[in-house]
């Protein structure tokens, strides 16, 4: 099966794929949309990272994600900044990037610890002794996704 492409209606808002992939790396959160056995989606919010130029998030051991991705490690994920409603429009200002990807477990032990080191660290850079000491303790009870990008692309209207 072929990686879904459809293209932008409003091409005067598209943004090119380093673009698309800078928003991802500014955005704090993005939504996590995977399927289930039964054709049912199920999207989370979750934060993340761009570590090698690959999405890193991390979850629980067990959940409806891994569940999810058990079945199929096809995913896609949506980030937004810049959302600003504006009332005299009716009208959004925004940026977005949506990815197409495919979700790995990280098993080794080495390559799990650093992605969860560099995810810490994104949202706590200024605290490294704290990031270290919480990775070191709640290791073995996370689990850490690695999404190989397959295809990002973007939007904004200023």
């Amino acid at each position: 099966m072929s990686l879904p492409h459809h293209p932008m209606r409003r091409r005067d808002r598209e943004l090119n794929e380093a673009e698309a992939l800078e928003l991802l790396r500014e955005a704090e959160w993005g939504v996590l949309a995977t399927v289930d056995a039964g054709g049912w989606p199920y999207a989370v919010p979750v934060n993340h990272a761009v570590v090698d130029g690959d999405l890193v998030i991390h979850c629980a051991t067990a959940g409806h994600k891994l569940d999810n991705l058990a079945f199929s490690p096809r995913v896609s994920y949506c980030a937004v900044t810049l959302a600003e409603t504006l009332p005299l429009e009716l009208a959004t200002r925004y940026a977005s990037v949506i990815l197409f990807g495919e979700a790995e477990v990280v098993t080794d032990p080495g390559d799990k610890h650093r992605l969860l080191q560099a995810l810490g660290l994104r949202f706590a850079a200024g605290h490294p002794e704290m990031v270290a000491h919480e990775v070191d303790k709640d290791l073995f009870r996370t689990a850490v996704l690695r999404i190989r990008i397959l295809r990002a692309t973007g939007k904004a209207r200023a």
